[in-house]
C-alpha cells in the first residue's frame, strides 16, 4: 500500500478484458517459462486480498481472522484466485536455521487448503519484513529470507503451480532500495529453483510497488518463468483519505472521485506506462494491490474500483483487490455480507 499520486484515462468498455481460470496443469516441457507466466497470470484473473489477518503479528489483531465461509464467498462471488499477505518474519527464529514455527505454518496450510480446494489459484506473500527493509545488508536478514523461502520451496513444492504462486518479498522500500533489492532478487531466485523449477513466482516493483518505478527493475534475463507485481492506489488523497498511517490524510476527508474525463486520462496514462514496461521486457503484471479505503464517499468507490479494475484487464493485467473485510473492504464481516455494488464493481456480479 502506499506512496502514489495521479490516475486515469478512456473510456472503458464495461465488459473490457475478461479472465478466465484455467484447471489444467501446465508443463515445463511443452511451453517456454515465458509463456507459462502470461497463462498462469490469466489463473491469477480477478483476485482478492486477505489482508490484515496473516500479515498481522498474529491473527486477529487487525480486525481480521480467515474463516472457510469467507472463501467460500469468494468464490461464490466469482473470483479466481486469493492473495494471502504474510508476516513470516513474526513466525520464524531469528537465529540459524532460522525455522518456521510449525503451528503457524499448518495455519497458512489449512488457509491455502482452502482455497485451492474450490479451484481459486493462491498467492503467498512475505509482508513486514521491517527488519530487513531497515536494513537490507544484514547478513542475518538476507539468510533468514533465504531460509523462509527455501522452506517453504520443499513444504509446497507438490502442490500444483498452477495453483500456488510465491511472492518472493512484499513492496521493497526503505532502505531496500531499489538498486539492493536488484541485487538481492538472484540469491531470492536461487533459492527456489534449487528446490523448484515450476513455480511462478511474484516479483514486487521497487518503492513500496510504485508503478513509476517499474523502470527501476532488474531481474535476471535467465528467469523468465515470472510476474512483476505493482500497486495502484492513486490518486492517494482520495484512496487513503482518512488513513491514520499516512500524515495529513485528514485533511484529504471528502475527496471525490467520478470518472471525471481528466481523472480517467490519468488512470489510462499509468497503464501505458506499465503496459509500455510489460512489452518491452516481455513480462506478465499483475496489480497485487489496490483498493479505496472505507472513509471515502460509499459512491465514490464503487465508480473507483469498477474503473480501475476494468483498465487493468483491457490492459491484460491480472489483479488482486485490497482488501476484503477490514479498512478497504468489499465484504462486510459483521453482518457476513458483501457491501453493496461491490461484486459488480469488481466482476459484474449482480449479487
Amino acid at each position: 500500500m502506499r506512496i502514489f499520486l495521479l490516475l486515469v484515462s478512456l473510456i472503458i468498455s464495461i465488459e473490457a478484458y475478461s479472465f478466465k481460470s484455467k484447471d489444467t496443469k501446465t508443463s515445463m516441457t511443452n511451453e517456454s517459462d515465458s509463456q507459462i507466466a502470461f497463462n498462469r497470470n490469466l489463473i491469477l484473473g480477478r483476485g482478492i486480498n486477505f489482508g490484515n489477518a496473516l500479515e498481522a503479528p498474529s491473527e486477529g489483531e487487525w480486525g481480521l481472522t480467515i474463516k472457510e465461509s469467507y472463501i467460500q464467498e469468494v468464490k461464490d462471488a466469482g473470483f479466481n484466485s486469493v492473495r494471502i499477505p504474510i508476516c513470516w518474519s513474526a513466525h520464524t527464529n531469528y537465529t540459524a536455521p532460522y525455522s518456521i514455527d510449525a503451528v503457524f505454518l499448518n495455519r497458512v496450510d489449512t488457509v491455502v487448503n482452502w482455497c485451492t480446494s474450490r479451484g481459486l489459484a493462491v498467492i503467498i506473500t512475505i509482508h513486514h519484513f521491517n527488519d530487513l527493509y531497515d536494513n537490507p545488508d544484514s547478513q542475518i536478514y538476507q539468510s533468514m529470507l533465504l531460509a523462509i523461502w527455501q522452506q517453504l520451496s520443499v513444504h509446497y513444492k507438490s502442490t500444483n503451480p498452477d495453483k500456488l504462486f510465491f511472492e518472493v518479498l512484499n513492496e521493497p522500500h526503505s532502505n531496500l532500495t531499489a538498486e539492493k533489492w536488484n541485487i538481492l532478487i538472484p540469491s531470492i531466485l536461487q533459492t527456489i529453483r534449487k528446490i523448484d523449477k515450476e513455480r511462478t513466482l511474484i516479483i514486487d516493483v521497487p518503492d513500496y510497488g510504485y508503478h513509476e518505478s517499474i523502470g527501476k527493475l532488474v531481474i535476471p534475463e535467465s528467469e523468465n518463468n515470472v510476474i512483476v507485481s505493482v500497486r495502484y492506489y492513486l490518486p492517494y488523497p482520495f484512496t487513503h483519505q482518512g488513513a491514520h498511517w499516512a500524515e495529513g490524510s485528514a485533511k484529504w476527508l471528502g475527496t471525490t472521485w467520478t470518472a471525471t474525463p481528466e481523472q480517467k486520462n490519468t488512470v489510462e496514462s499509468d497503464m501505458l506506462k506499465i503496459q509500455s514496461w510489460a512489452k518491452e521486457h516481455h513480462r506478465p503484471v499483475t496489480i497485487g494491490e489496490f483498493g479505496a479505503i472505507l472513509y471515502a464517499d460509499a459512491t465514490n468507490r464503487l465508480i473507483w474500483t469498477d474503473y480501475v479494475t476494468r483498465s487493468f484487464e483491457l490492459h491484460n493485467f491480472s489483479w488482486s483487490y485490497f482488501d476484503f473485510g477490514v479498512i478497504f473492504k468489499a465484504y462486510d464481516i459483521e453482518k457476513n455480507v458483501w457491501l453493496k455494488g461491490f461484486p459488480k464493481a469488481l466482476i459484474h456480479q449482480s449479487k
